[in-house]
């Protein structure tokens, strides 16, 4: 999993490297999150579209206990995000 810097020391967890204090990150540890923010930044703006959608972006106020409802609405909601994509990639 690719996180932020907020996820540091966390088990299975991908984060940037932290510069050191009064420090500077070295020319491989700037590589390095050079390579993983691209990915992370692309994962970021798909989690901003999908929030856009109202249900997603707020609280649930449905059955806590209905999670077939609860898959299907973020099926169809991922659907009409690929479907957003492909029109208007990022």
């Amino acid at each position: 999993m690719i996180a932020d810097k907020g996820y540091i020391g966390e088990e299975y967890v991908i984060t940037p490297k932290k510069k050191p204090y009064r420090g500077e990150l070295t020319t491989e540890d700037k590589t390095y999150d050079r390579d993983i923010n691209n990915p992370r930044a692309t994962i970021e703006n798909i989690n901003q579209r999908l929030k856009t959608y109202t249900i997603l972006g707020g609280i649930y106020r449905g059955a806590i206990d209905d999670f077939h409802k609860i898959t299907k609405i973020a099926q169809v909601i991922s659907a009409l995000c690929n479907l957003n994509l492909s029109k208007h990639p990022i």
